[in-house]
């Protein structure tokens, strides 16, 4: 199940919260080494995670294995404040953009070989569900390169927006992906039949 977690619910998700926390601390500092974002309590948070940040959280056996962050680009957010050197025109802002970041999955819950995992594919069709509710049709994504044919292939309209640059130890490209109700539909043929995926 997708939990969607913004400030108007934040107070009824506070262990979950606390979980998706320490999941990104998991991942991108102990795992991917990222020892810039270490903290003392185990708990990996940025001057992003504010009143503007949607959480997504998905969980599977009562607890958090996957989570990812959507910011608005009409306001302060990774491209425009910390990765701005990813963009080499103008960068993408609007109403209908909001940038997909701290993507991470427990790793049990990863892919193996070319399929999206369920945990991935729940994250993806979250975002796409989620915006079309709202109007959003396109997401920035700072990313490995490697991601691209994959996104194409879930008829995502991607659109690098600069060279890729290597980030703490790791190419990385920034693109815009856009979508619509093909994109859903594609993410659900994908879908292993055993799935569910609801969003609260």
């Amino acid at each position: 199940m997708l939990l969607v977690v913004t400030a108007h619910n934040a107070e009824e998700y506070q262990a979950e919260l606390d979980q998706a926390f320490r999941l990104r601390h998991r991942v991108f500092v102990e795992e991917k080494g990222w020892t810039d974002l270490w903290r003392e309590d185990g708990r990996e948070m940025d001057r992003f995670d504010d009143e503007h940040a949607v959480h997504m959280l998905f969980t599977a056996e009562d607890r958090i294995v996957g989570y990812q962050r959507m910011l608005p680009s009409t306001r302060p957010h990774l491209l425009s404040e910390v990765l701005s050197d990813l963009s080499e025109g103008e960068r993408p802002v609007g109403e209908n953009i909001w940038e997909w970041t701290r993507y991470c999955v427990e790793p049990q819950y990863r892919e193996r070989g070319r399929m999206l995992s369920p945990v991935a594919n729940a994250l993806l069709s979250g975002i796409v569900e989620w915006g079309l509710d709202r109007n959003i049709d396109t997401i920035i994504i700072e990313m490995n390169p490697l991601w691209l044919l994959r996104l194409v292939q879930l008829h995502f309209r991607v659109t690098p927006l600069g060279l890729p640059k290597v980030i703490g130890g790791e190419e990385t490209v920034a693109v815009t992906a856009s979508f619509d109700e093909r994109t859903l539909q594609r993410l659900r043929e994908t879908r292993s039949p055993n799935t569910h995926n609801s969003i609260l």
